[in-house]
């Protein structure tokens, strides 16, 4: 196999939370065309704090999976600016941690992002920090995960930009659906969400404003 040939084909990579830090380090070495990531090590923890910086900065990522204390991490040297801030659309942030008033840090050097998505598995975020991170105008959509049972999407009528979706069952299996682009995905389904309430609420106020 060619020495550049993993760099040139591959654009989609899960690094689930079997993969060790050494391996992490070596495919992402060689997988420097990677522009769809989900990066689920828990290297900080295994290497005791060192820096992931030098491995994801110089990728030029559109969609980005990761817990949040590494993606804090990224950011905790400011002479650092990574290849991907004017790129990233996606951002997909987990929770290892219980958290009812999640604090998405650094989101403002992220010029592009449209999409963000929050794992808070059982738990649900305070309004006060929804509407600090709906502060951030460019956001067009925002999934919190609820519990796995509920079925539908549920939109935050305060903002339609937020949508409730279930817990994946399989995560992997999710990662892959968005990966492709599925129609079924979580970004898919919010977005079609979205669009459906705008929809209906535009057709309910021509309705009691024009109609004869």
């Amino acid at each position: 196999m060619p020495d550049n040939f993993l760099a040139k084909h591959v654009r989609h990579l899960c690094l689930s939370i079997s993969v060790s830090n050494v391996n992490a380090e070596r495919i992402l070495s060689v997988c420097t065309g990677t522009t769809d990531l989900a990066f689920w090590v828990d290297y900080i923890g295994v290497t005791d704090g060192l820096s992931i910086a030098p491995l994801l900065s110089p990728l030029r990522l559109c969609r980005l999976s990761i817990e949040l204390k590494h993606f804090d991490a990224l950011f905790s040297d400011t002479s650092i600016r990574h290849a991907w801030c004017d790129s990233l659309t996606h951002l997909d942030i987990i929770f290892w941690n219980d958290e009812l008033s999640p604090d998405i840090p650094h989101l403002n050097h992220l010029s592009s992002l449209t999409h963000l998505a929050l794992r808070l598995r059982h738990n649900q975020p305070r309004e006060e920090s929804l509407l600090n991170i709906l502060s951030y105008q460019q956001l067009k959509v925002i999934i919190i995960y609820d519990e796995p049972d509920s079925q539908e999407e549920v939109i935050w009528t305060t903002d339609p930009r937020v949508v409730y979706l279930p817990y994946p069952a399989n995560v992997i299996t999710e990662w892959e659906a968005q990966a492709r682009q599925d129609d079924m995905c979580s970004w898919s389904r919010a977005e079609r969400a979205i669009r459906k309430y705008i929809t209906e609420r535009e057709s309910l106020y021509f309705h009691f404003f024009f109609a004869p």
